[in-house]
């Protein structure tokens, strides 16, 4: 009982100055991890957000170790989230991929990524969510982790030989993360 006797007072002199504080509004879906967060103060800054919704929107997540400076969803975006990727976060499955984009299925994400390997999703790749065959793209922005195949397989109609005839001179071994690669 002693703990709460000086808990409240540095609650409320924490929320006074701002520590640990997130900023965050009803439009924001995801809160970087700040010193001193945990899922129930994240929870407690969103009206009707418990911390059940943070582990299922999070897969992955443990309480006893958010890493600072990572980030988290904070609101069930399923409706929301119109992209034609999804980047892969710690703890990302296909089926929780599926699960945050509505008419998104297990069966759509291997149909749009040939060849992925679900027990191999490397954090900050990307996955083809979009069933949308009107977006035409142009250029893929690199991202860590990614490989002219990985990039290819992204791409409906794309081969490896594509790649290496819209990018003259690309050196497969030293793709440079944030640089744009021709795809069409």
């Amino acid at each position: 009982m002693k703990k709460t006797k000086y808990l409240a007072p540095v609650l409320a002199l924490g929320m006074t100055f701002g520590f640990g504080t997130n900023d965050v509004s009803a439009e924001k879906a995801m809160v970087t991890i700040e010193k001193g967060d945990t899922l129930w103060s994240i929870a407690q800054q969103y009206e009707e957000v418990t911390v059940q919704e943070l582990y299922e929107w999070n897969p992955g997540i443990e309480a006893d170790n958010l890493q600072i400076g990572s980030e988290i969803m904070v609101s069930d975006t399923k409706e929301n989230i119109d992209e034609e990727f999804h980047t892969v976060r710690p703890g990302s499955t296909l089926y929780s991929i599926a699960k945050l984009h509505a008419g998104v299925t297990l069966e759509d994400l291997y149909d749009l990524n040939p060849g992925i390997q679900p027990r191999n999703l490397q954090i900050g790749s990307e996955v083809r969510v979009s069933k949308d065959d009107n977006l035409k793209e142009m250029y893929h922005t690199i991202t860590p982790g990614s490989t002219l195949i990985s990039i290819a397989n992204l791409h409906a109609g794309v081969t490896l030989e594509d790649l290496y005839d819209l990018n003259p001179g690309i050196e497969p071994r030293n793709l440079q993360i944030g640089s744009e690669l021709r795809v069409q």
